[in-house]
């Protein structure tokens, strides 16, 4: 007899284990699939922000003047060249000096090419300015970039630049030459310019 109990509550207590099992399986499955859910809308979140951050990572600004057809700043993707620069600014202009001109270098981040006129005087040094020092060329700049500097407007920016197609700066010193820029003006922009790429 106590045999016959003995397997009686044995069976009893496995069927309830099993039952209880059974329960605890359904619903660890259920919150299997809750999390499931749960957390892949956060991983798609996730990817976003990376294809975001690459793309940004791989976008660059290249500002091209001179004589291009449509100068201006551009947006280029990064290991664009040179001549992907002057194909998005309309392409050369008839009068463009192109010997100086590497076509095959690849673009930098911020940086400003000048295309130089056949006319122009050619600075024999860098030809571009990758936007390491953020300071003006005195020798190279437009005359939008002069007019930026304080002080300077349109008509001191023509002067400097008439000053410099008779010779090129030697120091920035010597832009107090130019008529009308004196001591106070120059403390003002001495700062901000350049005669080095």
């Amino acid at each position: 007899m106590n045999n016959s109990i003995y397997k009686k509550g044995l069976a009893v207590v496995l069927i309830i284990a099993l039952i209880v099992m059974a329960t605890l399986g359904i619903k660890l499955s259920v919150k299997e699939n809750e999390i499931m859910y749960t957390s892949s809308p956060d991983m798609t979140n996730n990817d976003t922000v990376l294809d975001n951050a690459e793309e940004e990572l791989s976008c660059i600004y290249v500002d091209i003047d001179g004589a291009v057809n449509n100068p201006g700043v551009y947006e280029f993707t990064k290991g664009d060249r040179v001549i992907d620069a002057i194909d998005k600014a309309g392409g050369l202009k008839d009068t463009a000096y192109t010997k100086n001109i590497n076509k095959a270098r690849k673009l930098v981040d911020g940086e400003k090419i000048y295309i130089f006129d056949e006319g122009e005087n050619i600075v024999p040094l860098n030809l571009y300015n990758d936007g390491s020092e953020g300071k003006i060329n005195i020798n190279t700049a437009t005359k939008d970039n002069l007019m930026s500097l304080p002080g300077i407007g349109e008509v001191y920016a023509q002067r400097i630049i008439d000053y410099r197609n008779g010779k090129l700066f030697s120091s920035i010193e010597e832009i107090k030459e130019v008529q009308g820029i004196g001591d106070k003006i120059f403390e003002k922009i001495k700062d901000s310019i350049t005669i080095n790429n």
